[in-house]
């Protein structure tokens, strides 16, 4: 699978030390080349990996990317993997295929599934109802410039080869894809100081020492004992999620007999609330200490006295050693994964809606198409389109009476009605996504490769609260960061005069729920007139942190939860998936894994872990290895 080998005179020497140790009785020298051994395995196993895809191949990638300036073009014989659409003659070859497996939805699970078998001679099909594959990898190009949608940073160090997290990315896209580092610091929590907090700025390193040392600087000594507690208890939090993952990928009968006793010690982090632990295990008591350490709380959409404390442990843990984004914009991970599946005999097809999920006595056989009604059939069906879609849109009542009755009563009940603490079942929280082009670099206005999160104040229970009651009031949080600044191809392709930002902020569903129903760009006057109500919301938070951005606006567009419904195939807006909640990470934990109650159909995506791309990732490999583990086998020198 494109790795590289190690050297002939290393095999060799192994292999000539451990027949001498075979023959001789252990002694201190022994057990040295014995060690010496193991270092060498495990450098092996570890060293980076060579690229699968060809500098040709990459090549053409990159001039297909979205630009204004000039480039040397594509071949003509060369079409986009990510845009292949669903036709008489790509449906024909999907039958012809006979397929191994179909996976519904392209996001970054369905994609690492499909690569990872694909790449071990599996037919892999992959169904996705948007005109790009992707999922909330894709990117689009507007007046100009271009903006991301639902990849705004990674962490795991994916900077270096030598990261585990990087071999995962690098065995799913073809290795190509470089990382551009972000500003250090990659985050800064600005508190404008609306409310009862004085305004102040903390700074979120790559180095977590550091953080730590600034942060305490401004505490009081007590309030500085707090913040060591919390940094303390990142690493034990998640080593103790282990057992829980190991669990989700088990057969149904062994995950609920054996899988009981290994995650006994997840339940300590994963069924307990963000508030709970750290004010009654970290001992956290200052409001001010809690309010800045889940300044990040919007990375998984839930407020903290609901949200599972290890989701947040998680979330807050993966950016030590920096924040990243994909050279070229992360559309450049999706046509990598792409490519891979495509050089290795798979299919995937956009613009290619399922109705449903065919399910011939008891068992997962196939799926149905909505536009011509036609039928493809694989021995395993993967779904990455959510529990929800999964179980109340592509299955029928009748094929669901297997799955765990008060499940989808609470998948039904949450999906009936809005609940504003978005706890339960509840689909996670709906956003607003400001797109604004300026006729400027990002970087020459003041705005660095740095995320900013501004509240009005360090109490975010209050602050939502307030919001929710008025909408009138402060934005209880709002996500600012510019794709352009993090992107160090982004001049190449669009010049030196343009520059990017997004702003980002919670909404309720039900403020826009009136218009559902009705086509993009034909929902009417009071519809646009909202729109222009929260687009100056979003621009008085923007201009609050970054004044030198005013008057250099060109282009803006707002997204609601409603374009989410519509690019993103859910149903409230919803950008996490399910809500991170207790219920969802720890009572319904057996539904929400790899293998169903289904035989045959599969779960992947970010319902299976928590939220962000990289969770995606890892579900997309758990994946592999319920499908098959000696396909994952095969890949362990590529993925750790």
């Amino acid at each position: 699978g494109g790795t590289a080998r190690a050297p002939n005179f290393i095999r060799k020497k192994m292999s000539a030390i451990t027949k001498l140790l075979s023959d001789n009785k252990p002694t201190p020298l022994g057990w040295g080349i014995g060690s010496a051994i193991g270092l060498l395995t495990l450098f092996y196993i570890k060293m980076p990996r060579n690229p699968l895809l060809s500098e040709e191949v990459a090549k053409e990638h990159f001039n297909h990317l979205a630009h204004t300036e000039p480039n040397e073009g594509n071949s003509p014989d060369w079409k986009p993997p990510h845009r292949v659409r669903y036709s008489k003659k790509t449906s024909a070859q999907a039958e012809e295929m006979k397929p191994d497996v179909i996976i519904v939805g392209s996001g970054l699970g369905s994609l690492t599934t499909g690569s990872l078998l694909a790449q071990r001679g599996w037919k892999v099909l992959i169904l996705e109802q948007h005109d790009q594959a992707g999922g909330c990898l894709h990117t689009f190009e507007e007046k100009g410039y271009e903006f991301d949608v639902g990849l705004h940073y990674i962490g795991g160090m994916v900077g270096s080869r030598w990261s585990s997290l990087r071999k995962m990315y690098d065995a799913v896209t073809g290795g190509r894809v470089e990382w551009c580092k972000l500003d250090d610091p990659y985050d800064s929590a600005v508190c404008t100081g609306e409310y009862e907090d004085p305004a102040d700025s903390i700074h979120f390193y790559g180095d977590y020492g550091r953080t730590e040392r600034e942060l305490k600087a401004k505490l009081t000594p007590e309030e500085a004992k707090q913040v060591s507690s919390f940094f303390g208890s990142l690493n034990f939090t998640v080593v103790r999620m282990a057992g829980w993952l190991v669990a989700k990928c088990m057969p149904i009968w062994l995950r609920r007999t054996v899988g009981r006793v290994i995650e006994l010690p997840s339940a300590g982090v994963l069924n307990v609330t963000t508030a709970d632990y750290m004010k009654n295990t970290l001992n956290i008591t200052s409001k001010k200490v809690h309010g800045i350490l889940t300044y990040l709380f919007g990375d998984y959409g839930l407020m903290p006295s609901v949200s599972s404390w290890a989701v947040h442990a998680v979330v807050f843990n993966h950016w030590r050693g920096g924040g990243f984004y994909p050279y070229g914009g992360s559309s450049a991970l999706a046509m990598g994964a792409c490519e891979v599946i495509r050089q290795n005999g798979g299919l995937i097809l956009v613009n290619s809606r399922v109705k449903r999920i065919v399910v011939e006595n008891g068992k997962a056989v196939g799926v149905q198409m909505e536009k011509d009604g036609k039928v493809f059939r694989a021995k395993r069906i993967v779904s990455d389109v959510g529990a929800r879609n999964t179980f109340l849109r592509l299955l029928e009542p009748e094929d669901i009476v297997k799955v765990d009755k008060s499940f989808i009563s609470e998948l039904k009940q949450d999906e009936q009605g809005d609940l504003d603490n978005k706890a339960g079942m509840a689909p996670s929280c709906a956003l607003l996504n400001l797109f604004i082009g300026l006729d400027a670099p990002a970087e020459a206005l003041g705005v660095p490769a740095t995320n900013a999160w501004v509240v009005p104040g360090w109490d975010h229970e209050k602050n939502l609260e307030k919001f929710w009651a008025d909408d009138a009031a402060e934005l209880p949080v709002a996500f600012i960061g510019s794709n352009s600044a993090k992107d160090f191809s982004y001049e190449k392709r669009f010049g030196k005069n343009r520059g990017s930002i997004m702003v980002l902020a919670p909404v309720e569903y039900k403020w826009f729920k009136k218009w559902e129903a009705n086509r993009v760009h034909a929902r009417g006057d009071d519809y646009d007139t909202l729109k222009a109500h929260w687009e100056e919301k979003l621009l008085k938070k923007l201009f609050q942190v970054y004044p030198k951005v005013k008057g250099h606006i060109t282009y803006k567009d707002l997204g609601t939860p409603l374009s989410n419904n519509y690019y993103l195939g859910v149903n409230h807006g919803e950008v996490y998936g399910l809500t991170h909640s207790l219920d969802r990470c720890w009572k319904h934990r057996d539904v929400l894994s790899v293998h169903t109650d289904i035989p045959g159909l599969y779960l992947t995506g970010q319902d299976l872990m928590t939220a962000g791309v990289s969770a995606a990732l890892m579900a997309g490999v758990m994946t592999v290895g319920a499908i098959s583990k000696p396909v994952l086998a095969s890949h362990i020198h590529n993925l750790i």
